[in-house]
C-alpha cells in the first residue's frame, strides 16, 4: 500500500485532457506527486465532455465552474477564468499545502486567501512573470534585461510578500521575487527521458535529407522571439563554407506569417531551397525524431525562460548552439555546446561553423549534455526540490501552532 505523506491541492488553469507544454508539464508532475501523497487537482471546467470529477492515475480532479464563462460555452479558451467555487474548496477542504500554477491569476489569488485563513503553506510556482511574446508583439522588440527594471505594483507585491514559497524557472524571475518575498527557488523544467528513447519516424528519409548530410535544427514556430531569422540569415552566410550542411526549420508557420515568408524569401533569393526546408506545424513523434536525427540544434532566441528547449536537445541526443538569451544558461562552451551574443548573426555564424569543424566531437557532447539531464531535470528530482520544501514548510506550522 502506498504511503501518503502529505495532503496536496495543485490549482491549475489549465489541464489534461488539454495539450500543450504547460499541459503536458502539469499532468506529468501530477502522476508523479501521487505516487507518493494524496493529491487534489482544481482546474477550470473547459469542455463539455469532461467530467466535473474524475479520478486519474492515482489523483483526483475536480473541474470547476469557470464564473467568467457563465453561458457555458464551450470549449472555453479563456485565458483568464474565475473559479470562486476553488476558495470553498480549500477553505473547508483537508490540505496540508496548497500549490498553485503558473502565476497569481484570479484563481490562485483566491487559493492563496483560502489557504492563509486555513494556516496552509501556500506555494506558488511561477512559469512567467510576464507575457514576454506579447510584449515583443506589441512594441515589436524584447529587453532580455526588461526584469532588471521592472517593478510589480504594490498590491502584486503584498500578494508576493505573502506566499510561503515561490519556486521560479529563471534567475531573472527569481531576482524579481526575492525583492518582495523572503523564500524562492530555483524549479527545473523536467523532460521524460523514456520519450526522448523511443523509436521514431525516420525523418531524414521523409523530407528527403542526405544520409551523409549534417543537420543544424531550427525548432518552434516562427516568431521574432525565437530568432529563427537570425538563424537563416546566419546559415546563408556560411552555407558555402559546409558543403554538405541543411537547415531543418521545425515549427508552426501561421503563427507570424510575415516573418515566416521573409525567411522563404531570404532562402529563395540565396539559392539555397534545397539546403533549407520548412517542414510547418508537424506531430510530437516527427518532433522527437528530429531531435533524435540531426546533429545540433540552433536556439537563436531573443528572449527565453527555463532554457527547456535545450534539456530537450539534449535528451533526445543532440548538443546545441545557444543564444546567451536563454535563462538559465546551462551551456558550457565546448563541453555540452556553443554560446554566442543574442542577436549577433556573425557570432551565430561562427559557432556553426565550428560545430561544422568539430562535428566528430558533437556525439561526445551531447551525452554530456543528457548526463545533465538525468541528473537535474527529470520529474523524480523535481517532485524531489518539492518535497524537501513540504517538509519545511509543513513542520514549521506545527511548530508555529504547538507555540
Amino acid at each position: 500500500m502506498k504511503k501518503e505523506r502529505f495532503r496536496i491541492a495543485l490549482v491549475l488553469n489549465r489541464f489534461y485532457p488539454e495539450v500543450g507544454g504547460a499541459e503536458t508539464n502539469l499532468y506529468f508532475q501530477a502522476k508523479e506527486l501521487a505516487k507518493r501523497h494524496s493529491l487534489t487537482v482544481f482546474t477550470p471546467r473547459r469542455l463539455a465532455e469532461t467530467p466535473k470529477t474524475e479520478e486519474m492515475n492515482g489523483f483526483r480532479v475536480f473541474r470547476l465552474r469557470d464564473w467568467k464563462n457563465v453561458a457555458g460555452k464551450f470549449p472555453n479558451i479563456r485565458r483568464d477564468t474565475l473559479m470562486i467555487g476553488v476558495f470553498f474548496r480549500i477553505l473547508f477542504g483537508k490540505f496540508d499545502v496548497v500549490q498553485v500554477f503558473p502565476a497569481l491569476n484570479h484563481n490562485n489569488i483566491m487559493a492563496l486567501l483560502a489557504a492563509k485563513i486555513r494556516r496552509i503553506p501556500f506555494i506558488l510556482c511561477s512559469f512567467d512573470l510576464l507575457d514576454y511574446a506579447e510584449i515583443e508583439r506589441k512594441t515589436g522588440k524584447i529587453d532580455p534585461n526588461m526584469l532588471d527594471r521592472y517593478r510589480p505594483g504594490r498590491i502584486r507585491r503584498f500578494l508576493f510578500s505573502v506566499c510561503d514559497h515561490i519556486f521560479a524557472i529563471s534567475n531573472r524571475e527569481i531576482a524579481v521575487y526575492r525583492r518582495c518575498c523572503k523564500s524562492v527557488s530555483f524549479s527545473p523544467v523536467p523532460i521524460l527521458p523514456d520519450e526522448y528513447a523511443l523509436k521514431t519516424p525516420n525523418v531524414r528519409e521523409k523530407y528527403g535529407i542526405p544520409a551523409d548530410a549534417m543537420v543544424f535544427l531550427l525548432l518552434g514556430r516562427i516568431s521574432k522571439i525565437k530568432g529563427q531569422d537570425i538563424a537563416v540569415e546566419a546559415f546563408v552566410r556560411t552555407a558555402g563554407k559546409m558543403e554538405k550542411a541543411v537547415l531543418a526549420v521545425v515549427g508552426r508557420d501561421d503563427y507570424e506569417p510575415e516573418l515566416a515568408a521573409a525567411l522563404h524569401e531570404s532562402i529563395r533569393k540565396s539559392g539555397l531551397e534545397k539546403r533549407c526546408f520548412f517542414t510547418g506545424m508537424i506531430a510530437r513523434e516527427e518532433v522527437i525524431g528530429f531531435l533524435q536525427q540531426s546533429d545540433i540544434h540552433v536556439i537563436p532566441v531573443r528572449f527565453m525562460n527555463s532554457g527547456a528547449v535545450v534539456v530537450e536537445s539534449w535528451a533526445g541526443g543532440i548538443p546545441v548552439i545557444q543564444s546567451d538569451a536563454v535563462d538559465p544558461n546551462l551551456v558550457e562552451p565546448g563541453v555540452n555546446g556553443y554560446l554566442f551574443k543574442s542577436e549577433d548573426v556573425d557570432g551565430l555564424g561562427e559557432c556553426m561553423l565550428k560545430a561544422w569543424n568539430e562535428r566528430k566531437k558533437l556525439p561526445e557532447m551531447a551525452e554530456n549534455g543528457r548526463l545533465k539531464v538525468m541528473r537535474d531535470f527529470t520529474y523524480s528530482s523535481l517532485i524531489a526540490i518539492y518535497e524537501k520544501e513540504y517538509d519545511r514548510l509543513i513542520n514549521h506550522v506545527d511548530a508555529v501552532k504547538k507555540n
